[in-house]
This record gives structure tokens, sequence and C-alpha cells, in this order.
């Protein structure tokens, strides 16, 4: 099956991260301090990179840095910097939905775009991305992730300083085959919750013929399946050319489960000619691998052996 890939031209970072390079961090979600994860900051920073903080010290806004509309500035003060050549979200949690209506009104300064990671609540920064500027986004660790797991660094380093190129495969780790077959489309997708919570806004990804990736943490077996139908609701299922899923950890068994594991819970809801892997590397779990989103790939899903994605694009306009 073959996705369609978007009309608009995509907007990718201009280069690879190299020595010497500036990434800011983000406070886009729940406040918190870059010196409060110095393994990750060291590590990054023995890369040759230099670390700037994107929230000015200040007293926080009750769980945030500052109040939403300040918030929303810095994220895009941030990204749209001309000597910032990457952007990464410093926590997740809550609170990146609330920057959404503000996001609209500011101005985009600048005409390159940097390197943006992030995930979980992040999830609806990269929607708005795609949805604005048709952005190549990074579904990729925190700076916690980064200094927990040496593994996780190394996969975001290799991606983000470009030594995974066009027809290079992503990392997937010990995948499962629940569904065999192949397709082609943008990589989209991200938290399951909040991306059911985006539904009906302006910012709702158009999933058309998407390869979806939806991961989840901490949701018992009733809301994940209440979220999987919702967006079955919303016809999206219908719409993809293939489905990843990311690890769905930290759910307490409970004996009213409607099932027993998600890819059950799927199988209902997609149609039989839909591709569907399992990989434990895409989500909360440690190691985290750092994939290219709003970018389009090749899913390969034999009935034995290694399924794969494959780049079909550069994720960077050089290279």
């Amino acid at each position: 099956m073959d996705g369609g890939i978007a009309i608009r031209p995509l907007l990718k970072p201009d280069a690879p991260l190299k020595p010497g390079d500036r990434l800011t961090l983000v406070a886009s979600s729940l406040h918190g301090v870059p010196e409060s994860y110095p393994e990750g900051l060291a590590r990054l920073r023995s890369k040759g990179l230099e670390i700037t903080n994107g929230d000015p010290e200040g007293p926080p806004c009750g769980p945030f840095s500052a109040d939403d509309r300040t918030r929303a500035e810095r994220f895009i003060g941030a990204l749209s910097e001309e000597g910032s050549r990457a952007v990464m979200a410093l926590r997740g949690g809550y609170g990146a939905i609330r920057l959404l209506p503000h996001l609209d009104t500011l101005p985009w300064r600048s005409p390159r775009f940097p390197i943006w990671t992030g995930f979980s609540d992040a999830t609806n920064l990269h929607a708005y991305l795609w949805h604005r500027l048709n952005a190549v986004t990074f579904h990729g660790p925190h700076p916690r992730g980064l200094g927990a797991s040496e593994e996780s660094f190394n996969w975001y380093w290799e991606m983000v300083s470009g030594k995974v190129k066009a027809g290079d495969s992503l990392p997937l780790g010990q995948a499962e085959v629940v569904r065999p077959g192949e397709a082609r489309g943008r990589l989209l997708g991200g938290n399951l919750e909040t991306l059911a919570h985006l539904s009906g806004t302006p910012w709702f990804p158009d999933f058309d013929g998407a390869i979806l990736l939806l991961e989840d943490v901490d949701e018992p077996m009733y809301a994940i399946d209440r979220a999987l139908r919702h967006l079955s609701h919303l016809g999206v299922f219908s719409k993809i050319a293939g489905l990843v899923l990311g690890p769905f950890s930290g759910r307490p068994a409970r004996e009213d489960d409607p099932a027993g594991d998600v890819a059950e819970l799927l199988e209902p809801l997609c149609p039989s000619g839909i591709p569907v892997l399992k990989t434990p590397l895409p989500g909360h779990d440690l190691p985290m691998a750092t994939w290219p989103l709003n970018l389009p790939v090749r899913m390969t899903v034999p009935s034995s052996g290694q399924p794969s994605l494959m780049l079909l694009e550069s994720p960077f306009q050089e290279g």
C-alpha cells in the first residue's frame, strides 16, 4: 500500500549538528531547569555543543516556567533564533497544549528551521509544526533520557549529526510482527492520549497515507482502548498506510481490562491490508531511539524475519 506524501514542500533543518553549534533547551511543558540533568548536558557538551537555556530565570507560574503566552513566545523565539541550530524540550508531563492558540498569533522570523526534538507532551508541538510549517521534527529523548541511557544518546547523536541518511533503516530493537505487509508514507504520530486530545482542533494531523506511530505510558488498558476507539471513530485507521506500536508501559493489569495487549485492541479497528509492527524503542522506556517525523519512510513487515523502517529522504536539506 502506498501512502500519500504531503503536497507542501517539507521544511527540513538545513544541516546536521556539528561541534560549535548551539542547542537551546525550552521548558515547553512542566517547569524545570537544565542543571537538573547534568549527565545529559555533559553528553551533549562532549560533542562540542553550546547549551543554552531558552527560559530566563524567574519565578515559575504554577507548574510552568511562565504564563502560557510567554512560554509560547520563548518556544517560537528559540526555534527562529538565527544562532540556534537545535531546540530540545527540557521535559514533558503536561502544558504544551496550552501554547497552541498563542503560537498561531506569533510571527515566524526565520527562513530556516532547527532540529526540534521532544516526545510525550511535546507531541502537541510536533503536530503544531507539521500544521504550520510542514516541518520535519524529531521524536526523541529529553536531557534526562540522554543522561540515563548511553544507547539513547548514541542514537540521538547519530540521527542529528547526519550519520543516518536516506536509504538507512531506523533502529527498531526487538521488533515484533503483528501483521505483515509493506507500506510507504510519512511517519507521523507520537503519544496516543495527546494525539486523541488534539482531535477537533486545527492542529490535529492529517493522517491520510501516513505511517502512524503510537505510544503511551501509565495509562490503564481501558483508557488506551477509549483513545484508540476515538481515533477509529475519526476514521484515522481507515486512512493510514501502516501502524507502528511503541511501548505502552507502566500500566497495571486489571480484572476488567478489555484486552491483554494493545495490538489485540487494534485488531478489529485496522483494515486488514495495513501492516502493523511493535517496537520497544520509540516511547517512554529506555533505551529510546530518535526518529524523524513527517518524513517519508518505507515500512516492511515480513511474515518472518526482522521488520524495517527505511528513510526515503534525508531529514536535512544537506544530505
